[in-house]
């Protein structure tokens, strides 16, 4: 685990302390809309330009529980990419948890609910949702369905709902509870967790922002 990571909570604000420097999670998730608009178009651009080294799926399939590591495998390059990002953000800043390393590849992995539907949540689509999200998320929320049969709207959905989906799969695939926990919270602060459990999610969170 790191060095020293501390959560910081004000009103809907959190920033989290690694190793002596203040992460702040609001600047790119949870601050004003400028300031998610700005990650998410960032984070589209990256990922046109995104690149996996077979290496680095190896790496991945020995960190993953057999099942897990064809979920990941069948993740769009982009999505493969960001998670072995946040994975290698996580081990620079000290973190060696195997459950964390888990919840770090699979976090994004219920987006693929959409290609189960015979949709596809692609990244030219990904990007116009994120924007979306940052700017205008009750209209989001009030467009989503849970009915695959809603196409578009179902879209939404997943993209909303991807941590639980996410969490649901990466059970069935044979991850820990720790690490399902921690990817259905990725995007949410639980009301009760221990400390221990806090710390990683933090960690999670903030490196999910870094990319």
């Amino acid at each position: 685990m790191g060095d020293f990571v501390q959560v910081n909570q004000r009103g809907n604000s959190h920033s989290v302390r690694i190793s002596g420097l203040i992460h702040p999670l609001s600047a790119s998730l949870h601050g004003p809309w400028y300031r998610r608009a700005a990650y998410r178009i960032g984070q589209f651009w990256r990922g046109f330009r995104a690149r996996v080294q077979p290496a680095e799926l190896d790496q991945a399939r020995a960190l993953l529980p057999p099942d897990a590591a064809r979920l990941f495998l069948r993740m769009p390059r982009d999505a493969q990419r960001h998670s072995l990002n946040v994975w290698s953000t996580l081990q620079d800043a000290g973190y060696r948890h195997p459950d964390l390393a888990v919840a770090a590849l699979l976090h994004d992995v219920g987006k693929l609910a959409a290609e189960e539907a015979g949709l596809r949540l692609g990244l030219w689509l990904r990007g116009p949702l994120v924007l979306l999200e940052a700017w205008a998320p009750a209209l989001l929320a009030r467009w989503a369905s849970p009915d695959p049969r809603q196409g578009w709207r179902y879209l939404l959905h997943v993209h909303r709902a991807h941590p639980a989906i996410g969490a649901a799969w990466a059970r069935t695939a044979g991850c820990s509870d720790l690490a399902c926990w921690l990817i259905a919270h990725h995007q949410t602060w639980p009301v009760e967790a221990s400390s221990e459990v806090l710390e990683l999610l933090a960690a999670l969170r903030w490196a999910d922002s870094q990319h």
